[in-house]
């Protein structure tokens, strides 16, 4: 288990310092527009995410996940190095696509890895994944206090290459299952189509799209409104503590609350919060309220997250696991990637209010979507189980 944390400890201490300061990086330093912006956010992510299930896909063939992950991990540091020392719009969007082609498939497939460990050996996930969410949460705010000292608005870019060399160290390590090493080969042309003719993975999807996806795409744009709310850098860090606190508790307890409540009201009360996180965004202009309303995401990440992960571990065939992840993340990975493409231009074209409308249509078509849910017959024959 050590060697689980330590892995989460070394990727989300770089995901919190790339993903909370690129944007504003993009903005702020190379002087790029919010349109501009969105693109570069997104465009790259949407091709990296299309290697998502590939990765997936030859981790469940080759039954070579870490190896698959380890290689992700090395061509991410090689590309970052890369991208420090790009700063017209069209190289830094050819870096950035080629960065993505690999960054975006580590969190994954090491949840893939992590979460088949952990259902073999009864341990919770969410307890490996909070040690991330603290790690994210400390390295956005440690970043942002780095950028203010050193003045060097490329520092962020360095937290989190060293966190990736901390990553090969750490990866080879990892303990893996039986379920993984022993389990029956997948067969793609018989087995794939059984995945997407699965009603209760499709709506899972489809319910991470509308909270997860709003989340993640809202991240490429709240630095940046926070700033121009009238706060500084350092608080644009701060901003990222306010959002993963919640995510200390939730991660650990969903488990638990899912098991009490049911995951179909659990997922509800996700959807609840965002809706107020996108009211509050909506009618403020005090940066401290902005920053509480952001405590929200915490809230409905941590819930999705381990409902989502609970739920596909329910439904679908053992041998599709991974497959079956990297699906959900490539989907979720594409659905906010295109979000935050439409925001840039949303932005420029209407103001930033067009997204918090937006953000709140889709968040009440969730709960459309759990209805769907809690109507499926597999939901109603194991009603103690799931719901």
């Amino acid at each position: 288990m050590t060697k689980f944390y330590a892995q989460y400890l070394a990727l989300f201490i770089g995901l919190g310092a790339y993903n909370t300061f690129l944007p504003v990086y993009l903005e702020n330093t190379l002087g790029f527009s919010s349109s501009k912006v969105g693109m570069i956010v997104s465009i790259p992510s949407i091709i990296g995410i299309l290697f998502v299930p590939i990765w997936g896909l030859l981790s469940d063939l080759l039954k070579k996940q870490k190896s698959v992950l380890w290689i992700n991990i090395l061509m991410s540091l090689l590309f970052t190095g890369l991208y420090v020392i790009t700063e017209s719009f069209v190289s830094v969007l050819i870096v950035a696509t080629f960065l993505e082609m690999f960054r975006n498939s580590i969190l994954p497939l090491t949840d893939s890895l992590t979460t088949s460990y952990c259902k073999e050996n009864d341990k919770n996930y969410g307890g490996i994944r909070v040690i991330g969410s603290m790690s994210f949460a400390i390295a956005s705010f440690l970043c942002g206090q780095l950028i203010k000292i050193t003045n060097n608005d490329l520092m962020f870019f360095y937290v989190f290459m060293v966190s990736m060399i901390g990553c090969l160290i750490v990866c080879p390590t990892l303990d893996t299952t039986s379920k993984i090493e022993h389990k029956e080969k997948l067969n793609l042309k018989e087995d794939l189509p059984k995945l997407f003719k699965n009603k209760a993975y499709i709506l899972i999807l489809l319910c991470g799209v509308c909270i997860a996806s709003l989340t993640e795409a809202m991240m490429a744009y709240q630095g940046i409104h926070l700033m121009n709310l009238g706060a500084g850098t350092e608080l644009v860090g701060l901003l990222t503590v306010f959002m993963v606190i919640p995510e200390l508790y939730f991660m650990v307890k969903s488990k638990d609350l899912v098991e009490k409540y049911g995951m179909v009201t659990m997922i509800g009360f996700a959807s609840l919060s965002l809706l107020l996180r996108w009211s509050i965004y909506m009618f403020t202009s005090n940066p401290w309220i902005f920053m509480i309303a952001t405590s929200m995401h915490g809230v409905s990440i941590s819930i999705i997250t381990i409902c989502a992960f609970d739920f596909i571990g329910k439904v679908v065939d053992k041998k599709l696991y991974t497959t079956s992840m990297t699906v959900y993340t490539f989907t979720i990975g594409v659905s906010y990637s295109l979000m935050k493409l439409l925001y840039g231009t949303m932005i420029d074209s209407f103001g930033i209010n067009s997204i918090f409308i937006f953000s709140i249509a889709i968040s009440l078509f969730s709960f459309v979507v759990l209805k769907w849910i809690k109507n499926l017959d597999l939901i109603r024959n194991k009603n103690a189980e799931i719901v």
